[in-house]
Formats: C-alpha cells, sequence, structure tokens
C-alpha cells in the first residue's frame, strides 16, 4: 500500500512535466470533430502548483526519515539534486545561443549569477523582479522559488516545536499575502507561495503519521489559503489596471497569484475526495507517467530548448513528426542526464 501510494506521485510527477512541455509545444487551438481540444492544454501553471505541492511531500518525508538532520547534511543533498543537472542546462543554453549565432555568444553573466543565487522570475508577467530566467528559459522561475521554499522549510524545522510549526507558517504566509497588496517583490512572493508547497508538507504529515486523508485533517490549512485568496481577489481589485499592462494578463500580475492559489485549493481538496474514493481511475489516467518520473526534473528544465524553440528537424516537413521526434529526443536526454550523468556525480560526492 505504502509503495503504491508513492507510485502515486510519481505518476503525478511525470505527467506533470509532460504536460508543461505539451503546454508549452502545442498550439492554442486544436481542432478534433469542432471541438477545440487545444484548451485541455492550457494549464501550464497549474502544473507547476502540482509539482510545489509534490516538492512539500517528498522534503518533509524524507527530512523525517532522515537520521542525519544537521543542515550540511540537508544543504549538500538538496544543492546536489537541484544544481547539478542545472549547470548542465545553463551550458547547454549557452552552447545553443553561441551555435545560432555562429559564434561564441555573450554569456549574460549578471543574468547567470542571479539565476545560480535562485533570484529569477518572469520579468514579463511579474513585477520588480530582481533578474530573468538564464537563456530565455522561463520555466527556471519556479526553481528559485523551490530553492528558498526548501531553505525556509529546514529554517522553521529545525528551529520551531512541531507542534507550533503550522502556526507560524499560517502567520508567515499570511502576513506575506497582505504586504503583497502593497508592495509585491521578491520576499513576500516566496513567503505567499510558501503555503502552497506547505500543502505537500500537510499531506507528509498525515501519511506519517498514519492518520486518514479528510476535510477535518486539512481544514486548518484550507482556512489559510482561502484567506489568501481572499486578499489576492482583493488585490486583483486594486490593481486590475495591471491586466492592460501585461500581454497576456491571465498569467501574469495580479491575476495569475490568484489563479495559482485557487487552483492549489483545489488540488488539497480534490486530493482528499479522490482518495476517499479508492483512486478510482487513477491508474489508467495517470499510471503510465511513472516511467518518465525518475526524469521528469529533466525534461522540465531542458525542454524549452529541446522541443519548443530546436529547428535542427525542420527539414522533415511534418510538424508533427518533427515534434513528436523532439519529445523523444528530450525523454533519452533527460534520462542520460539526470538517470545516469547525475546519480554518477551524486554517489562521486556524497559517496552512496
Amino acid at each position: 500500500m505504502k509503495k503504491n501510494r508513492l507510485e502515486k506521485l510519481e505518476a503525478i510527477r511525470g505527467f506533470a512535466a509532460l504536460y508543461v512541455v505539451l503546454f508549452h509545444t502545442l498550439p492554442q487551438k486544436i481542432y478534433l470533430a469542432g471541438i477545440n481540444v487545444g484548451a485541455l492544454f492550457r494549464f501550464g501553471p497549474e502544473a507547476v502548483i502540482v509539482f510545489f505541492a509534490l516538492s512539500g511531500f517528498v522534503i518533509k518525508y524524507t527530512y523525517e526519515r532522515s537520521k542525519d538532520k544537521s543542515f550540511t547534511f540537508y544543504f549538500t543533498r538538496r544543492f546536489i539534486r537541484l544544481y547539478i543537472p542545472l549547470f548542465f542546462i545553463f551550458l547547454l543554453g549557452y552552447i545553443i545561443k553561441s551555435y545560432s549565432e555562429g559564434h561564441l555568444a555573450n554569456p549574460e553573466w549578471k543574468t547567470l549569477l542571479g539565476n545560480i543565487f535562485m533570484l529569477q522570475d518572469v520579468i514579463s508577467q511579474k513585477p520588480n523582479v530582481v533578474c530573468a530566467a538564464y537563456m530565455g528559459n522561463g520555466v527556471l522561475w519556479s526553481l528559485s522559488y523551490e530553492w528558498w521554499f526548501y531553505m525556509l522549510f529546514f529554517l522553521l524545522a529545525s528551529n520551531i516545536k512541531k507542534e507550533k510549526l503550522n502556526f507560524w507558517v499560517n502567520v508567515i504566509t499570511i502576513a506575506a499575502a497582505a504586504s503583497y497588496l502593497i508592495y509585491p517583490f521578491i520576499i513576500n512572493r516566496l513567503l505567499m507561495y510558501f503555503a502552497i508547497w506547505w500543502i505537500g508538507v500537510r499531506f507528509a504529515d498525515i501519511y506519517l503519521d498514519k492518520e486518514s486523508y479528510s476535510f477535518k485533517a486539512i481544514q486548518g490549512h484550507v482556512a489559510v489559503l482561502l484567506i489568501i485568496i481572499a486578499l489576492l481577489g482583493l488585490n486583483l481589485y486594486l490593481h486590475f489596471s495591471y491586466t492592460k499592462i501585461y500581454t497576456y494578463p491571465l498569467v501574469a500580475y495580479p491575476f495569475i497569484e490568484l489563479r495559482h492559489f485557487v487552483f492549489a485549493l483545489f488540488v488539497m481538496m480534490g486530493a482528499v475526495v479522490w482518495n476517499h474514493c479508492k483512486w478510482v481511475g487513477f491508474n489508467s489516467i495517470f499510471g503510465i507517467f511513472k516511467y518518465v518520473a525518475p526524469c521528469s526534473y529533466v525534461i522540465y528544465i531542458s525542454h524549452h530548448y529541446l522541443v519548443v524553440d530546436a529547428t535542427y528537424l525542420r527539414f522533415i516537413n511534418n510538424s508533427i513528426i518533427e515534434y513528436a521526434l523532439y519529445i523523444i529526443i528530450m525523454i533519452v536526454f533527460s534520462y542520460l542526464l539526470e538517470v545516469v550523468v547525475y546519480e554518477k556525480i551524486r554517489k562521486l560526492i556524497i559517496g552512496k
């Protein structure tokens, strides 16, 4: 049962990664029998929210099961996991840009440094962003959130008693959301989004404590999400003029934050309902995606170069075959980097 439950997380992770690829690749309008099925692939931002919740579960689960709870142990493993594949993708982006320009390209040191220190976000969608994603690889915005979630989790988990932890997370995230109405910037944005990541932590708590997934078990965090949603609804009302500034207002400030949190609430409550229904139909829909889960991280951070912006197979003159091959190549590349190369480097560094 335990293995099956965790396999579900793997399947969702693999699905979410491939869904983001399709979100960035497929046209918005694909008509089948007069129905625009392309609309089914317009929810890439929501897939990232799923990643956040899954990450919260995994980090909490592995942290509690680890005998070594020192910062050195925690930091080293999180750094290796996130950065080793990422440095390869930085290099890939630079090589591709240099090739397309026919000479060594500008390495954009300032932006690269900002990405190494995890300060990147999507400048075209949010105000007061510190720096852009490196080499136009927009999906890297979520990695800055992930990294600081990791650090904040350790800070809180190692300094606050377990019975007080949820209370302080609630205070921090709600206060950040309230301040977001006044001046949105990197710190209050990250602290506010920590409430979404904490969904996974709450589910991990329930799992580790062998409790039942019920609305009663999650009602406290549901209340927190509802408060933040109300604040973001007010933020949308107060700053609605920004929707005329951004080219795609549905995926930009001040709408995108509200969209993220509404979906996060849907994920949290939907998971409880589906669990109550014994996960009927889950394996039929998502089960196959567990096979790409081991390389889903690299799929996510490499697909901009290997699929979305790829052109080297354009001579095929058949877009369906062309992009199908791009996706296959991306999966093979991702497997080699994440499962083969990364694992070898990880073992060299930590010895196991």
